[in-house]
C-alpha cells in the first residue's frame, strides 16, 4: 500500500460544499470512502479513510471492557459518513460534518498525507495543530523519542 504523504493547498469548497480530492490522491483513496470528523490536540479536521482502513480501525476499537468499545465506536461512528467521488474528483461535505470540522462552503483547505489517511484542515485549524508541534526538534529526534516510548 502507498501511504498518503505531504501537504497541499490551494483547495476550496465550492458554495454547494464540495471539495476535490487532489488527483494524486484519488485513485488511492477510491471512488467510495469514509469521511469522519476528528480533534486532534483540541483542533478540528476532517479525515478521509479508504474503505480498507476505516475497517481496521472500527477493528482496533474492538478491545478493552464493553463501555470502553462502546464509546469508541460511538465517537468514530458518529461523526463518520460514508462518501463517493462524482466524476470529477469530487465529494460533498455535509451540513454536520463541516459543522464538527470547522469548515463552511466557500472555506479554503489545506490536504494533509497522513500516511492511510488524508487529513483535511481549514486554515485556521491547521495553524493551530501547526503551533502544537515543536518545530526545532529533528526527525531523528522524534523517532529517538518514539523508540524510547517502546523500549
Amino acid at each position: 500500500m502507498r501511504l498518503f504523504v505531504g501537504t497541499l493547498d490551494n483547495y476550496k469548497l465550492d458554495s454547494k460544499g464540495r471539495l476535490s480530492v487532489p488527483t494524486k490522491w484519488r485513485e488511492r483513496l477510491g471512488k467510495e470512502f469514509y469521511m469522519v470528523a476528528v480533534t486532534v490536540k483540541g483542533c478540528k479536521c476532517l479525515t478521509l479513510y479508504p474503505v480498507d482502513h476505516f475497517e481496521e480501525t472500527y477493528e482496533s476499537m474492538q478491545y478493552g471492557s464493553e463501555n470502553q468499545k462502546y464509546d469508541a465506536t460511538t465517537s468514530f461512528l458518529d461523526n463518520a459518513e460514508e462518501s463517493v467521488l462524482d466524476a470529477q474528483g469530487r465529494f460533498t461535505v455535509n451540513q454536520r460534518l463541516k459543522e464538527a470540522a470547522g469548515f463552511t462552503n466557500e472555506s479554503n483547505v489545506i490536504f494533509k498525507g497522513k500516511g492511510k489517511v488524508i487529513e483535511i484542515w481549514n486554515e485556521s485549524e491547521y495553524e493551530k495543530i501547526y503551533n502544537t508541534y515543536d518545530h526545532s526538534l529533528g526527525m531523528y529526534d522524534l523517532m529517538d523519542r518514539l523508540k524510547g516510548n517502546n523500549e
